[in-house]
């Protein structure tokens, strides 16, 4: 059984059942089962003292993903800073309910193995994203 919770995003921001079936499906399309994915939405101070104290970093970041699974079943809390979810959405010129379903994605394949460091897997993980935030799309349409 799948247990996707999301605690503190904005009202309204998120379609919950259907990103969680989204989720559901792209981990099974690479043979991986999802058995708990908390995404907590927090302001930037609670993610700056997050940063400091697990990562050692003393810069800004708009999630933190810690990553407790094994073998193929992915266990992880995700941190979401809304501050810089709505930064990032103003920069790239997207929706922060856009924004907010990539970080959701961005999670979810950080679990999966999928990494951001080179530029060769920042273009992997990008692409990765778009495919989810088009699958959501495509699923919010179908059930309007």
């Amino acid at each position: 059984m799948q247990n996707i919770k999301f605690i503190g995003s904005p009202e309204r921001l998120l379609n919950e059942t259907t990103i969680s079936s989204v989720l559901v499906s792209f981990a099974a399309s690479e043979g991986y089962k999802i058995d708990t994915i908390e995404y907590n939405f927090i302001d930037s101070d609670k993610m700056h003292t997050l940063n400091k104290d697990y990562l050692n970093h003393s810069t800004d970041t708009d999630i933190i993903t810690f990553d407790y699974s094994t073998d193929r079943t992915i266990l992880a809390e995700v941190y979401v800073s809304k501050e810089m979810m709505a930064n990032n959405a103003t920069a790239y010129s997207q929706t922060i309910e856009n924004e907010a379903i990539r970080l959701v994605s961005h999670a979810l394949f950080h679990c999966m193995g999928y990494k951001d460091k080179s530029a060769k897997e920042k273009e992997i993980m990008r692409g990765k994203e778009e495919d989810f935030l088009s699958a959501v799309s495509r699923e919010t349409k179908q059930n309007v």
